[in-house]
């Protein structure tokens, strides 16, 4: 083997990608969700290859010598939550690296897991005695517990046709000549209904291709920094670019479709 001008021996190239790397300690830990592959593929990419395979392998002795509890004690992390605790508090990103625990912020009572419901007041009776409490505990359930959840619901799948819709300003515009593709991101986690757990608040990205007739349409609008893109399709989660692909089937912008709209209403009142 030839040295380098240093003196030193070059080290062979790994011939395994960072991506293959990813699914590899995916499929080992059972992980096969958007958000725990984006994860792994961007500790791959901030530890490299070595040093994610090696907290694999302290993962997976963990588990043989009985696992890691939560910090609760309520249960057992999954092993995909063992690899994530080890990546984020020992693991050391390459030189010009770094690897950020992606915020949660799923908010649990001070006092443990189980908070009080108040189903009906103190307010007293008409003949001036005081109702009893009514009382039900509710289990507070964290994004962390849904692998649980979701391996139960595997049992039975249901079925789905799926649509997206985007609704945002386009990125760099990159023309193949049939389409045209560009990049989009969402990092807020809306306001979602009582009850339902918050997810972590980490940046997805959608790849998002635009038949080039489609693009078309809304090129020009999109000079209009006030205009936004109205953007349905059909999506599917894009593993080594650890986005989601958008395969659109509609465009539109917000202000084309106000005006088709008034143009709509021009029309019913004029009849």
């Amino acid at each position: 083997m030839i040295n380098n001008e240093a003196g030193q021996t070059p080290q062979p190239r790994d011939p395994i990608s960072q991506v293959d790397t990813a699914m590899m300690i995916a499929a080992a830990l059972e992980e096969r969700y958007p958000n725990a592959l984006a994860q792994i593929i961007a500790i791959v990419k901030a530890l490299g290859r070595t040093q994610s395979r090696e907290l694999l392998t302290k993962t997976l002795e963990i588990e043989a010598n009985g696992g890691m509890m939560l910090p609760d004690n309520s249960r057992r992390k999954t092993p995909g939550g063992v690899f994530f605790h080890l990546a984020y508090t020992t693991g050391q990103p390459k030189p010009g690296k770094q690897l950020t625990r992606p915020q949660d912020h799923t908010k649990k009572p001070k006092n443990g897991v189980v908070q009080t419901m108040q189903l009906n007041d103190t307010s007293k009776s008409q003949s001036g005695t005081e109702k009893p409490l009514q009382q039900q505990t509710a289990i507070i359930f964290s994004w962390d517990d849904r692998i649980a959840t979701v391996t139960e619901a595997e049992a039975e799948k249901g079925s789905a046709n799926v649509k997206i819709t985007l609704v945002g300003r386009p990125g760099k515009i990159i023309n193949k000549g049939q389409f045209v593709m560009t990049l989009m991101e969402s990092s807020k986690v809306p306001m979602l209904p009582k009850g339902l757990p918050t997810p972590a608040n980490m940046t997805t990205k959608y790849g998002v291709y635009i038949a080039t007739k489609q693009w078309n349409k809304v090129s020009e609008a999109m000079q209009d920094q006030e205009d936004v893109l109205i953007i349905e399709g059909f999506p599917k989660f894009d593993v080594e670019s650890g986005s989601i692909a958008v395969f659109v089937t509609n465009i539109t912008t917000k202000k084309q479709q106000m005006a088709k709209k008034q143009a709509q209403s021009k029309v019913g009142q004029e009849a």
